[in-house]
């Protein structure tokens, strides 16, 4: 499965994607920047009540997708960029009272660097919103398949954050019970995608699924939601 596959596969998981977004949208403001916009999955949603989002994204196939599904839209730009390789020239002297990374940071080899540029970019006060893969412990072929160079500790996050001078505001933790799955498949399988058809009922399930992990509060979880503020 090619990663552009995956990700349309993924555009398509409606009612995962909703309660993501549940997870991520009480944090996000009025100017944001949108680190790995991928193919624009939840760009759209960014959009909604929204004075400007700028979507950047390294791969030119995704952003090819992006804008043909968004081109048009007022309030947005979207444009092709390394963020690990530093602030782009289109961003200098520009600034945002929020950034969203969804499951990006993992894919940059110096992300202590990149926070820091985070920082750079964000007003006084902004916030910075990061969804990543959370326990090193996890790591298998479906991350190395996906170009990931880690998994993260919410101790080793916070540390980071830290360093690059944005203290942490708020951690959670979801998708507890997806973590069966990527060790079933990608440790004990060996596999290097999720199967589509368990994709797919996964995501017939996630509304449930979700609504238990509210009621109970998950002691575990897939994905670490981390919210940092650069001080003012």
């Amino acid at each position: 499965m090619t990663k552009l596959v995956r990700l349309e596969t993924l555009s398509q998981a409606e009612n995962f994607n909703a309660q993501v977004w549940g997870r991520v949208e009480p944090y996000l403001g009025k100017r944001v920047l949108e680190v790995g916009m991928g193919i624009g999955i939840f760009t759209e949603r960014l959009l909604a009540g929204r004075e400007l989002v700028v979507g950047v994204e390294l791969v030119a196939e995704f952003l090819d997708a992006a804008r043909e599904r968004l081109s048009g839209r007022p309030g947005l730009e979207m444009h092709q960029a390394d963020m690990g390789a530093g602030i782009p020239s289109f961003l200098a002297d520009r600034t945002f009272d929020t950034i969203v990374c969804m499951n990006v940071l993992e894919h940059i080899e110096d992300d202590e660097r990149t926070l820091r540029d985070f920082r750079t970019l964000l007003a006084p006060g902004g916030r910075l919103v990061l969804v990543v893969p959370q326990y090193p412990w996890l790591y298998n072929g479906l991350d190395s398949n996906d170009g990931h160079f880690r998994r993260y500790t919410r101790a080793d996050l916070r540390a980071k954050l830290e360093r690059a001078g944005l203290p942490v505001e708020a951690t959670g933790q979801f998708n507890m019970t997806a973590i069966a799955g990527w060790f079933v498949n990608g440790t004990l399988l060996g596999r290097k995608d999720l199967p589509t058809g368990q994709m797919k009922l996964y995501d017939v399930l996630a509304p449930l699924l979700f609504r238990l992990e509210a009621l109970i509060g998950p002691p575990l979880g897939l994905s670490l939601l981390m919210t940092a503020v650069r001080p003012r």
